[in-house]
C-alpha cells in the first residue's frame, strides 16, 4: 500500500511539472504577443491627406485711369474626407510683390461645391505705381501671382497648399 501511495505522489508531481511547463510556455507566448503588439502600435501612422488644386484661373486688369490694377482668381480644391475645410478660413497664397502692393482683397466665393471639392474666387486690388505693363508681365513670369491656398479644417488644423512645378504640395502648419 505504501508503494501505491508513493507511486501516486510521483504521478501527481510528474503531472504538476508537465502542467507547470505548459504554463511557462503560455506565459512566454503571452509576453511575446504583448511585445509584438506594442511594436506594431508605434509603427502605424495615418496616411497623408490627399489635396489638389485641380483648376486655377488668374487674370489681371485695371480701372480706366490705370490708377489701380486688380488680379481676379478662381480655383477648385479637391481633397479627401480627412480634410473638412472650414469655409471662412480659406484664402489665397499670393506672390510677395502682390502682397506688398495690395490695397484691398475681396473673397467673392468660398464654398464647398461637391463632396470633396471646394471653389474659391476673389479679387485683389493693388497699387501699380512705378510698374509698367512690361514690369507686370515680368513679375508674373518670375513668380506665380496666386501660388496656392491657406486654410483650416473643422478640427482646427492649419494647412498651406502650394503649387510647385504643376503639383500641389500640402503642408500642415505648426508641425
Amino acid at each position: 500500500m505504501v508503494n501505491m501511495v508513493e507511486n501516486g505522489r510521483e504521478a501527481f508531481f510528474l503531472k504538476a511539472r508537465q502542467g507547470l511547463g505548459s504554463l511557462k510556455g503560455l506565459a512566454v507566448l503571452f509576453c511575446l504577443t504583448m511585445v509584438l503588439t506594442g511594436c506594431n502600435m508605434f509603427t502605424q501612422t495615418a496616411p497623408d491627406p490627399e489635396f489638389t488644386i485641380s483648376s486655377t484661373s488668374v487674370g489681371m486688369g485695371g480701372n480706366e485711369y490705370e490708377t489701380v490694377q486688380y488680379v481676379r482668381y478662381s480655383m477648385i480644391l479637391t481633397y479627401d474626407n480627412s480634410l473638412k475645410i472650414e469655409e471662412d478660413t480659406v484664402e489665397p497664397l499670393l506672390a510677395g510683390w502682390l502682397e506688398e502692393r495690395m490695397l484691398d482683397h475681396e473673397i467673392e466665393l468660398a464654398e464647398e461645391i461637391a463632396d470633396g471639392q471646394f471653389k474659391l474666387e476673389g479679387k485683389v486690388t493693388f497699387d501699380p505705381n512705378g510698374l509698367s505693363k512690361v514690369d507686370l508681365v515680368k513679375l508674373e513670369e518670375q513668380e506665380e501671382t496666386v501660388q496656392g491656398v491657406l486654410f483650416e479644417t473643422t478640427t482646427g488644423d492649419s494647412y498651406q497648399a502650394a503649387i510647385i512645378d504643376s503639383e500641389t504640395k500640402l503642408k500642415k502648419i505648426g508641425d
